[in-house]
């Protein structure tokens, strides 16, 4: 980072040292930094923010570093141009059960707690609204992580009972916002392993217990899911009171197959 020029005590001989040390932060903090990726007024992009503790002058990260560790990962995903076009504004509501969709999805935004469960009918548009919360919740400076489950759920599970599994699964977990993608992506309901179980109860359970935000889409309903798991299903009931969305099955409401 480019070394600042900083006035002089000497050069402000009316002011307290208090007040010297103040104008010195204040400086720094007006200043302007390379980080790209994210325009953020708080830091100025330069990553951290001056402040003054117990007599010195001392730098802490900026609350944006958690948006540009999101935008990386969400890069190295491959998931950049999903959350590009997923927007709010471009998500259709020609249909009542759309509008409701979008209704639900942006007061969740706004409140930022529990869960947000979107089931039924596939290419009804759930990842669309959902890629779009998670949209809003990085804009909000949260960070987020999606784990698509029918591809990252085979990769924990695969390492299990590895000694890097706490590693590779705790990001899930610590997350500020996590969308899982999917949920029990398969055929039918028996296909569901017990490691499937086992994962996404980990997973849950635990995000509940920590009041973290959770973003689901699946085919399955609440009810089918109690079927496979009910503690499963229970964890998503306490987490989602007031944002589940049940689109019914319905080929008509599959606006892939229009395209």
């Amino acid at each position: 980072m480019e070394k600042l020029a900083f006035p002089k005590i000497a050069d402000c001989p009316e002011i307290s040292y208090d007040d010297y040390l103040q104008n010195r932060i204040n400086f720094w903090n007006s200043t302007s930094g390379e980080l790209t990726g994210y325009d953020c007024k708080e830091c100025k992009n330069k990553g951290m923010i001056a402040f003054i503790e117990d007599g010195y002058e001392r730098l802490r990260a900026c609350k944006c570093m958690k948006v540009r560790d999101t935008l990386r990962r969400i890069r190295l995903s491959g998931l950049s141009e999903l959350l590009r076009t997923n927007t709010f504004q471009s998500f259709e509501t020609n249909e009542p059960f759309q509008e409701q969709m979008k209704r639900s999805a942006l007061e969740f935004v706004k409140n930022k707690s529990g869960c947000f469960f979107a089931c039924g009918q596939s290419g009804c548009g759930k990842t669309h609204i959902c890629t779009a919360i998670v949209g809003g919740m990085i804009k909000q400076g949260m960070s987020a992580l999606y784990l698509v489950w029918r591809e990252e759920s085979g990769k924990l599970k695969a390492h299990a009972s590895e000694p890097d599994y706490h590693t590779l699964i705790a990001p899930y977990k610590h997350t500020d916002v996590l969308y899982i993608d999917d949920l029990f992506k398969t055929k039918e309901l028996s296909d569901i392993s017990n490691a499937d179980v086992k994962l996404a109860f980990e997973l849950l359970d635990y995000r509940h217990r920590n009041h973290l935000i959770t973003v689901i889409s699946t085919e399955w309903t609440l009810q089918q899911i109690a079927l496979v798991d009910e503690a499963i299903a229970g964890r998503i009931a306490q987490m989602s009171k007031g944002y589940r969305i049940l689109i019914n099955k319905d080929p008509n409401k599959n606006y892939r197959l229009r395209e």
